[in-house]
């Protein structure tokens, strides 16, 4: 099982960032970077506190070394896959998710590893350790985005008809992969259920107050400060159980991600309904 789902694994999110890409418009985002407050906010918020809240909350609830390390990849992880569908739905700026999506991920090559290696928990101390998970990275995510991206502005007609067979195929992936990866750590997911558990609500939790109180204090719209909120409350999980699985060789690291992403779905709907029952209240429905 292990094996099978180590091959899999970076098939399925090089599909999982190609379809990201399709749905990423470079205009859109170039709007976006007219407006950097909004877009540094939330970068700061999900690039620089997320990782140091993931840190914190791995201490107070005194987790173990593997569960603090998990922890912290899905903290330091790029924006969800889903985050740009979920930030339409919840009435939010869904330029600036989809801008927040491509930079996070972008910079994934870089800032996960530096995360790991300035918290002292990842044995990549060297700089050809640092430059692996780079470069897999860069191949895995940052390579496929683009292609996505370039085909999406190059040919908008055959990212359409992709995105109608790809769309519920990466949906299909995803599962499979989570799944898998749930099925396989089921004996420890469930025995540090109790102590991490706790520290993944926890973290969501940090990340919507983190969000919304940054776009508040800087001044920010409804909408952007929505988008920010979805962004820093859905991770990549399929990259952080990649980075746990095939970089680091530990899918037992996985089980952070495993129960978030059960997590950050239940905030994603919590977050869409309030946003259109707030639409419908100002609607006067």
């Amino acid at each position: 099982m292990t094996e099978i789902l180590s091959a899999f694994l970076p098939l399925g999110l090089v599909l999982l960032m190609f379809v990201v890409g399709l749905r990423l418009s470079m205009p859109e985002i170039a709007k976006t970077f007219m407006f950097p407050k909004a877009l540094g906010t939330g970068l700061v918020v999900q690039i620089i506190l997320l990782p140091a809240t993931a840190f914190i909350l791995a201490h107070y609830f005194v987790l173990s070394e593997q569960m603090t390390i998990g922890l912290i990849l899905v903290a330091a992880a790029p924006g969800g896959v889903t985050s740009n569908y979920i930030a339409r739905m919840a009435r939010a700026d869904v330029a600036l998710s989809a801008t927040m999506t491509l930079v996070t991920t972008a910079l994934s090559v870089i800032t996960i590893p530096t995360v790991l290696i300035l918290a002292g928990l990842a044995d990549v101390p060297s700089i050809s350790g640092l430059a692996r998970i780079s470069m897999m990275m860069i191949g895995v995510a940052l390579v496929p985005m683009a292609v996505g991206m370039a085909l999406a502005g190059w040919r908008p007609e055959w990212a359409e008809k992709a995105l109608r067979f790809l769309d519920p195929l990466s949906k299909l992936v995803f599962a499979t992969v989570v799944l898998a990866t749930f099925v396989q750590n089921w004996e420890p997911m469930t025995t540090h259920f109790a102590s991490v558990g706790p520290a993944v609500i926890g973290l969501n939790l940090v990340a919507l107050l983190l969000a919304w109180g940054g776009a508040y204090m800087m001044g920010l719209g409804t909408e952007r400060r929505r988008a920010i909120m979805v962004e820093a409350s859905l991770q990549n999980v399929a990259v952080a159980m990649f980075v746990a699985g095939s970089l680091l060789h530990n899918p037992a690291l996985a089980i952070p991600a495993l129960i978030y992403a059960l997590v950050m779905n239940v905030s994603a709907l919590l977050q869409i309904s309030l946003a259109q029952r707030s639409s419908l209240a100002t609607a006067g429905v």
